[in-house]
């Protein structure tokens, strides 16, 4: 892949669920936004240094891993730590708090595309 395009933001996306992240990849390209998306948080990090992204969403249930966790993983690692990092799920409030985690921003699905771009330009 070759993001040359400076000027518009990018925002990557790493959901499990194909549909999810087609539809935030959606309303992030509604927005003005330039998005990817994974599927695999093996391929995470090296995205993140291609990419270069402004903002990643971040599903919290990802089969085999919890979106919380690399949440934190990210922010304790300088090359990433800055990264605003927003939060995905379907969880209650109560289940999200479970596991401290150091988002920048939590997204309930179904999603609120005005909420959704809102976020972004925030955090941004």
């Amino acid at each position: 892949m070759n993001f040359t395009n400076t000027m518009v933001k990018r925002i990557l996306i790493l959901d499990d669920d194909h549909s999810n992240a087609e539809v935030l990849s959606m309303i992030m390209e509604q927005g003005g936004f330039e998005a990817a998306h994974i599927q695999s948080s093996r391929k995470l990090l090296p995205l993140i240094k291609d990419f270069k992204p402004h903002v990643l969403f971040l599903d919290i249930q990802l089969g085999q891993s919890d979106g919380r966790l690399i949440c934190n993983e990210l922010k304790a690692n300088k090359a990433t730590q800055n990264l605003p990092i927003v939060l995905i799920s379907a969880l209650l409030p109560t289940q999200i708090e479970k596991i401290p985690s150091k988002e920048d921003g939590i997204i309930n699905k179904p999603f609120d595309m005005d909420e959704v771009i809102g976020m972004v330009k925030r955090l941004i």
